[in-house]
């Protein structure tokens, strides 16, 4: 997708001025290397969630101390519950691990908010396993501690658990190496669900200019792979499969792979324990439509690699149309399933902006958080679907059906990026967003990037 730098990947790095002469640039004869060209693949970004103004408490957070909720029976136990605040206090050793099960308790408390619990079908079910796996591994408790404890730090202001959490995460890396080293950890659900955490801190904390989520992503398709289909049979490991495939295909697609998951059997064994939360038949549309989101990074990748193509030779031609062939399938099938889609769900329904919004005065409304997802993930693929049908020069209003669906990303943020994990469900619409908006669209994409990276850091501008 489209970078800010066009310059060739090693100007961008030693961050010198590229000529960007093709098919290698000068700059790096001079330099005595050899030009690595300009194709730098996709990077991915998410939004952050909208929450209620909180009131931060400030403490003596020190590294080494631990971090809690509220002790029962303490006098700020009356704000803890009318406000959701979290505080942070210093706590004996001793304690230590009795309050992180309260500060996990309180996470998945608020994981789904301002929706219901069972909203979040996938993600809330994989959080809400938190507190009863705390204690079974030592590299899964580090990835838990700094999941939670950046989060309390966000939630509290506090610099100083931010930075404990930092730690920790070090910490739990560091594990995480020694686990994955021994035969008997490596392929467990503890493992598994360490590497998930982690790149979900990446995403909230975004350490390293927004793309070190993407070295966990690589670790959890490759590990997901190397355990195989028949370790997802149990709930507990089909959840953690659920709660991990969107970032594997997001891997996919921005890495420039083939999806692992696009295969019948990958298809079969996450239908198998179907979705708690959503009806039988919502679920199993669900899964058709993730199906086909997993054969999504194909199409993205095929299409780039036609946009500097040369027209005239045939061998282009060729690509050109089979991936026409592709893109007219892939809507035909969209089309079959959106039927169904709007009929298993109340489709979103226009309401006035409660920011009073300029730009997206009117914006969308949904049922619930799931259907939500799942239209907007649907809007994204037919911004992709109409964007190859018009680079493959097949008739119709495509320019108008892209900027159409881009328009539906848009409106529905007010309602869908709301929440802790707001910004999780809506970060790659929105991205899809981004790379066909016109300047008055950008301009408002950049707006919420400046609001939605104070909690979810990932989001920042420059990541873009």
């Amino acid at each position: 997708m489209v970078h800010r730098s066009t310059g060739c990947l090693l100007c961008v790095k030693r961050r010198v001025k590229c000529d960007e002469k093709r098919p290698s640039c000068m700059r790096c004869e001079r330099y005595g290397k050899t030009c690595p060209g300009y194709d730098r693949g996709f990077k991915f970004v998410t939004a952050k969630p909208h929450r209620s103004q909180r009131r931060p408490k400030q403490s003596n957070f020190t590294e080494g101390q631990s971090w809690a909720a509220p002790v029962p029976g303490d006098a700020s136990d009356a704000d803890h519950e009318n406000t959701g605040v979290w505080t942070v206090r210093r706590l004996s050793s001793d304690l230590g691990d009795l309050y992180v099960t309260q500060c996990l308790d309180k996470l998945t408390d608020e994981i789904s908010q301002p929706f219901p619990t069972t909203s979040g079908y996938v993600i809330s079910r994989w959080f809400l396993l938190f507190p009863s796996i705390y204690g079974r591994n030592r590299t899964l408790d580090s990835a838990m501690k700094a999941f939670v404890a950046h989060h309390v730090g966000n939630v509290t202001l506090n610099k100083q658990a931010i930075q404990y959490a930092r730690s920790t995460y070090g910490e739990a890396l560091g594990r995480l190496r020694k686990s994955l080293s021994s035969s008997s950890e490596a392929l467990s659900s503890e493992i598994y669900c360490s590497v998930l955490i982690l790149c979900l801190y990446e995403l909230f904390a975004d350490t390293d200019r927004g793309d070190v989520w993407m070295s966990h992503a690589r670790a959890l398709s490759q590990l997901t792979e190397a355990r195989g289909p028949s370790r997802y049979q149990t709930e507990l490991d089909n959840i953690l499969l659920k709660a991990s495939r969107g970032l594997i295909v997001m891997y996919s697609l921005f890495g420039g792979t083939e999806c692992i998951f696009a295969s019948d059997e990958w298809h079969s064994v996450m239908k198998q324990q179907g979705n708690p939360g959503l009806s039988f038949e919502l679920g199993n549309l669900v899964e058709e439509f993730f199906a086909y989101f997993t054969l999504s990074p194909s199409l993205v990748h095929k299409l780039y690699s036609l946009k500097e193509a040369d027209f005239a030779n045939p061998a282009t031609l060729a690509k050109l149309a089979e991936l026409l062939k592709e893109a007219l399938e892939f809507q035909e099938k969209l089309a079959l399933w959106y039927d169904k889609f709007c009929h298993a769900t109340p489709a979103p329904y226009e309401v006035l902006s409660s920011t009073g919004d300029t730009v997206y005065p009117i914006v969308l409304w949904y049922s619930d958080v799931n259907s939500a997802t799942i239209y907007c993930s649907y809007y994204s693929y037919m911004v992709l679907i109409h964007e190859i049908l018009r680079t493959c020069g097949y008739p119709g209003e495509h320019r108008a059906m892209v900027a159409h669906f881009r328009d539906q990303i848009c409106k529905s943020v007010e309602y869908t990026a709301q929440g802790l994990l707001g910004p999780y469900r809506m970060g790659f619409a929105l991205r899809v967003a981004w790379e066909v908006a016109d300047s008055v669209t950008k301009q408002w994409i950049r707006g919420c990037l400046r609001t939605f990276s104070e909690f979810y850091s990932v989001m920042r501008e420059e990541n873009y």
